[in-house]
């Protein structure tokens, strides 16, 4: 059966396959009668060279746009112009004044091709708005050019222990779905260094391209050897994202808890407060953070920084608590305070026994044991309210004579909170030193 028996026609068959001559533009006569001829016993289901030897296919790549990157799902993609060349012997053809023709997407259905995949891919598809974007080019010596548009998504394994500091490396594997080396051998068209190629205009919100590595293998599976050609994108991860919305608000969150070593230690509602509200927004921005993050089983950078920083806010809390605690042992122990000594140590009772020995009286002050007071009160109230309630109205009387010092003395400042306001600063200061000096080296 001829070509234009199959396609019903010259007309549908000129319709069907566009047609370019490098020197001038043929006929459709003539242009149907080459493919009527090169098509008259062409097997597509055999490969080029078959029996002979493997068949050479050289591949490049443009890459038009990419992006995005996910963390979260271990994945990138990317819009690109996949490109193959390979020979096949049977298409020559001899056409005066013409070299090469250029044929629509609908002709590859009825010649081979090589079963080319990507061995990490993940739904990536071929355009077809308005019409399939691709097309394939024969050359007069037999040489087949074919370029399609795709859309790839890979997956790209990433190590997150310097995350946002960290350099993503992602992969992409390209090889034959079932011809081995001794079929199909793949080659990078123009060599390793500009076989992947990329457009000017690309911009990545979150990366830089920092460079592409190509190389060709050879890999063994099941006991046979396949031709793969592999691509690396080296990415390098932009910070400014992460300082503006993590780094800086976590170091100003931390500042800000040590406020509380400038507050009246009395002044326990206002240092709680301060506190509790330090470590909660400190906690949130972590959460915030890790929900576009895989669950990894490692600390990443970002992670280190974050807990660093809800331990200082804690640390502050519990600074303030070690204070109230000291307070309150001087509130009913003593303590260093004179003023309190004073006003709170009970004044010892004195009783009077006079004497009279010949013409004079003789006066003598007995002090009672100190803890007669004591004896008497517990035997005349021991009833259950009595200590309660008495308890707590003595309780409640000895901090009203306390608050009359502290407004007579003035403000009174504890020995811990000053030594929290030099070491926690200088603390937190080293430690930002030796992070960023760490993570930094990693970087570059």
């Amino acid at each position: 059966m001829s070509y234009c028996g199959v396609f019903a026609g010259t007309c549908l068959l000129f319709n069907l396959f566009g047609v370019i001559g490098t020197e001038s533009l043929s006929s459709p006569e003539n242009v149907t009668r080459l493919l009527d001829k090169l098509l008259l016993n062409y097997k597509k289901e055999v490969r080029p060279n078959f029996g002979v030897e493997p068949l050479y296919i050289e591949t490049d790549i443009y890459i038009r746009s990419m992006g995005p990157v996910s963390e979260q799902n271990m994945a990138y993609s990317m819009q690109c112009y996949f490109r193959q060349r390979w020979y096949d012997e049977r298409l020559k053809f001899n056409m005066e004044n013409v070299s090469q023709v250029t044929l629509s997407n609908h002709f590859l259905k009825y010649i081979w091709k090589p079963t080319t995949y990507f061995l990490n891919g993940r739904r990536s598809v071929q355009h077809n708005i308005t019409v399939p974007n691709a097309f394939v080019r024969i050359r007069n010596d037999g040489l087949l050019y074919m370029s399609r548009r795709l859309t790839i998504n890979a997956l790209c394994p990433m190590m997150l222990m310097n995350f946002p500091m960290d350099k993503p490396v992602c992969p992409l594997y390209i090889g034959s779905y079932g011809y081995t080396i001794k079929d199909i051998i793949y080659l990078w068209k123009y060599g390793n260094d500009k076989s992947v190629e990329l457009a000017e205009e690309i911009t990545m919100s979150q990366f830089d391209m920092h460079f592409i590595e190509a190389n060709n293998l050879t890999d063994s599976t099941l006991g046979e050897e396949y031709s793969i050609l592999e691509v690396y994108f080296h990415f390098k991860r932009h910070l400014g994202f992460f300082m503006i919305q993590t780094y800086l608000p976590c170091c100003l969150i931390v500042c800000i808890s040590w406020v509380s070593f400038w507050i009246n230690r009395d002044a326990a509602p206002a240092r709680v407060l301060l506190g509790v509200t330090t470590i909660l927004t400190a906690a949130a921005i972590g959460i915030m953070i890790r929900d576009g993050l895989p669950r990894v089983s490692y600390a990443t950078g970002l992670d280190v920084y974050l807990n660093v920083c809800i331990v200082y806010a804690l640390a502050a809390m519990i600074e303030f608590a070690v204070v109230h605690y000291m307070l309150g042992r001087s509130e009913t122990a003593g303590g260093n305070a004179e003023e309190e000594d004073l006003l709170l140590t009970p004044e010892p009772t004195t009783v009077a026994i006079h004497e009279h020995e010949g013409d004079g009286e003789i006066t003598t002050f007995l002090q009672p044991p100190d803890d007669l007071e004591e004896q008497i009160s517990s035997k005349k109230h021991r009833s259950f309210f009595y200590r309660f309630f008495g308890n707590r109205f003595r309780y409640s009387r000895k901090k009203n004579r306390v608050h009359e010092i502290a407004l007579q003395g003035g403000y009174h400042e504890s020995r811990i909170d000053i030594w929290a306001r030099y070491i926690f600063p200088s603390s937190f200061i080293l430690f930002n030193i030796v992070y960023w000096t760490w993570y930094m080296r990693k970087r570059y």
